[in-house]
């Protein structure tokens, strides 16, 4: 299954959000192959688990934004970047609601 990284609400639940392609989603994957294992360029992508669970601070939203902007243009057409979209998408709505965090679980 991969990486998944989802949002929740203050009472733990999954959010749906608006879908960037149309309609609506309530995780995102697919990135596997861009996420680094241990690069001080990307920190904060570089700091997932691919087998655990980990929810991201508040202050660290930003960084990964840009982190996943940065990693965004060497994604492959299709289901990379579809994925990518989704999890900008999902850092977008945890910056601007502060109740809301993206939760990134490994298998």
């Amino acid at each position: 299954m991969g990486l998944v990284a989802e949002v929740r609400g203050a009472d733990g639940q999954r959010v749906t959000l608006d879908d960037p392609s149309g309609g609506t989603f309530d995780a995102a994957g697919d990135f596997d192959r861009l996420i680094p294992a241990d690069s001080p360029d990307l920190p904060a992508l570089s700091a997932l688990d691919p087998y655990g669970e980990w929810t991201v601070p508040f202050d660290r939203l930003s960084d990964l934004a840009a982190e996943v902007a940065s990693v965004r243009r060497d994604a492959r057409p299709g289901p990379e970047e579809h994925g990518l979209d989704r999890l900008s998408a999902l850092i977008s709505a945890c910056l601007t609601q502060e109740d809301l965090v993206v939760v990134f679980a490994g298998d």
